[in-house]
Parts: structure tokens; C-alpha cells; sequence
């Protein structure tokens, strides 16, 4: 017989996807040109839209971190918020592998492209965790 993985734990990866996503989604809403220097204003309206998503993305996880339990529909929340951290690892891993053999001093944004690819990477595993456990 397994023991359940208690609420506030399973809800932890919750917790972090909307600390790590806040400051991302203002970022992009609020600061874009620091995301790409020499966008076009369209590339600017595009950039904000991608933080506006963010932003939702946030609101999602606050109403499932304020519900009194983690039921099967928050773990599957849990599983959809774990798959979009593929995608910025792969743009960290990108960034990574185009800065190699270069000294240019790109500017960090939110730390960096190291520091974006391990926050990803353990949002992604954490989300993915607390899906399953949660299913199961």
C-alpha cells in the first residue's frame, strides 16, 4: 500500500512555476526590447503577447494553488504547466550552443541563459512529479 503525497507538497511545483513566471511574463509584458535589443515594434508586440500568455498561465496556477486539494484535474494542470517548460529549455539550450566560442557580453536577462535552462529543467521535472504522483 503506497502512501498519498500530502496537498502543500504536490502543490510546491505550483508555487514555483508562478514564482519563476512572474518575473518572466512582466519582463516580456513590461521590458521586451530587453529580450530582443534591436526588435522591430512588431517583434515589441509580439513579445508582450508572450508575456500576456504568461501572465495567464500565472492566474491558471493561482486558482489551482488556492483549491483545498489536489485532485486529478490539478495534476493534470500540473502535467500541461510541466510541457511548456520544454520549450524554454530548448531556447536556454539555444542560446548556450550560439554563445559558445563567443566573448560578447550578452546582457542577462533574469540570469542568464545557464541559470534559465536549470530553472526550467527543475520546473519542468517538478511540474512532471506532482502530475504523476498526483494521478496516481
Amino acid at each position: 500500500m503506497t502512501t498519498p503525497v500530502p496537498t502543500p507538497l504536490l502543490k510546491l511545483p505550483l508555487l514555483l512555476h508562478l514564482l519563476t513566471e512572474t518575473p518572466a511574463s512582466l519582463s516580456f509584458l513590461f521590458f521586451p526590447h530587453s529580450q530582443l535589443p534591436s526588435a522591430s515594434p512588431q517583434a515589441l508586440l509580439i513579445l508582450r503577447n508572450y508575456g500576456g500568455l504568461l501572465l495567464s498561465t500565472n492566474l491558471i496556477t493561482l486558482i489551482f494553488l488556492l483549491r483545498p486539494n489536489f485532485d486529478s484535474l490539478s495534476a493534470l494542470v500540473a502535467l500541461s504547466l510541466g510541457s511548456y517548460h520544454i520549450w524554454p529549455i530548448y531556447r536556454a539550450s539555444a542560446r548556450l550552443n550560439l554563445a559558445q566560442g563567443k566573448r560578447e557580453n550578452e546582457e542577462k536577462v533574469l540570469g542568464g541563459p545557464v541559470v534559465h535552462f536549470w530553472v526550467h529543467v527543475f520546473c519542468l521535472v517538478s511540474l512532471v512529479g506532482s502530475g504523476v504522483f498526483g494521478l496516481g
